[in-house]
């Protein structure tokens, strides 16, 4: 029932309940976004990133560029068996805590997603290998999986908060920031669980290589 605009008027027309309550208690109300619909877009937004991978792994890269990125990738790599789970850990979090803000959260956070692609693109045109291949290959090991669940579950959280700021008023932000606490507290379980096996598996690597 649309409410009378002039200001005067003291009743809904249609209940008799005071106008002034009746939109007090409108805007009280959070609006329900059930878990099913979390669930929903949780599973589109890991479906987007590994697409957004894929499409970055699938880039034209031109052999400077490709040069550049490869170097960058081996001195961090470097960086890595010295700092440790410590390192990937902190670098990984840092980007999964921007993606938890409303608006530029996701943007920043595919943005991520397609440079990790990108490098994969400038590995595969140095080993002369299919960068989709190399994605196939990195997403057989826990860690890939735990740090895209991750990013996945920051996305969404950012998505939500834009949703209630925009269509909502910013009614339901108190309420879902205790959610996302909770998620970052998850997310974190998980990324350092993903650092100490990808520290783990780039150990065993290297050692393998020393052996041979």
């Amino acid at each position: 029932m649309k409410l009378p605009e002039d200001e005067e008027a003291r009743f809904c027309p249609n209940c008799g309940a005071p106008i002034r309550e009746a939109y007090r208690r409108a805007k009280a109300e959070t609006p329900p976004i059930s878990g099913l619909k979390r669930l929903f877009l949780f599973s589109a937004v890991l479906l987007l990133c590994l697409i957004v991978t894929s499409a970055g792994a699938l880039s034209s890269v031109n052999v400077t560029e490709a040069k550049t990125i490869v170097e960058g990738f081996n001195e961090m790599e470097e960086i890595i068996k010295k700092v440790g789970v410590r390192l990937i850990f902190g670098n990984n979090l840092m980007y999964c805590l921007v993606m938890f803000i409303p608006f530029i959260g996701p943007i920043s956070g595919f943005y991520v997603l397609y440079s990790t692609g990108k490098v994969l693109a400038a590995l595969s045109q140095t080993v002369g290998a299919n960068p989709l291949i190399l994605l196939v290959s990195i997403m057989i090991f826990p860690h890939a999986w735990l740090e895209y669940i991750s990013y996945s579950l920051a996305i969404t959280e950012g998505i939500l908060l834009s949703i209630y700021i925009v269509k909502y008023k910013f009614r339901g932000v108190r309420a879902e920031a205790m959610n996302v606490a909770k998620y970052i507290a998850v997310c974190s379980i998980l990324l350092l669980l993903g650092a100490v096996i990808e520290m783990a598996l780039i150990s065993t690597f290297s050692s393998t290589l020393i052996s041979k």
